[in-house]
């Protein structure tokens, strides 16, 4: 038992990017979810992310075909997407604005916000209505913050009024990356503890 536990430790090699998506394409349908979520886990580290541009087509094809897949799967490519801060994501991930899923939205929402798809800054704009949910509103407060974009000052500073505590202070801390002033009483309100 001993020199099989020391031979599985020493010959083991991590999964690669490529061998993660292959499991999510092909893999049993418990292990799609898994693998999308070892891959997106994985491509946070930018070492990590394939710099060849047929991985990334494959990974959009895979994306685009997770629609009629487990709800996760989609969740968790998307997020992967967006870790890679390769904007060829951009355009996919737009249309995953549209998905009937909540969780799938609400990854392409982060995901844009990570890749700063500056293409996005209108359709993001759409989620921070109050018809929408606390987490799409939030996620787009976030995304819109992480653009880098002063066009998305006012609609930054609309959300500090927000009902939503965490909407608020995600605004103020979005627009003081922007050098705005206008979120500092909200930022000011949350560092104090009492």
């Amino acid at each position: 038992v001993m020199f099989f536990f020391m031979f599985k430790v020493l010959t083991y090699e991590p999964n690669s990017p490529v061998d993660y998506l292959t499991d999510v394409q092909y893999g049993a349908a418990s292990k799609r979810w898994q693998a999308a979520y070892e891959l997106s886990k994985l491509l946070s580290n930018p070492e990590l992310v394939p710099l060849d541009n047929e991985f990334h087509r494959r990974m959009i094809a895979v994306y685009n075909h997770s629609i009629h897949d487990d709800p996760m799967v989609r969740m968790y490519l998307a997020l992967a997407m967006g870790r890679t801060k390769k904007s060829i994501y951009g355009e996919p991930l737009m249309q995953g604005l549209g998905d009937k899923d909540k969780g799938s939205r609400v990854a392409a929402i982060k995901a844009l916000g990570s890749l700063a798809y500056i293409p996005s800054i209108n359709r993001l704009m759409e989620y921070t209505d109050l018809n929408n949910s606390v987490e799409e509103r939030l996620s787009a407060t976030i995304s819109l913050g992480n653009m880098g974009n002063k066009s998305v000052i006012p609609i930054l500073s609309r959300l500090l009024n927000d009902e939503e505590p965490n909407i608020r202070w995600d605004a103020a801390i979005a627009l003081a990356k922007l050098e705005d002033p206008s979120g500092t009483e909200v930022i000011v309100n949350l560092l104090d503890r009492k």
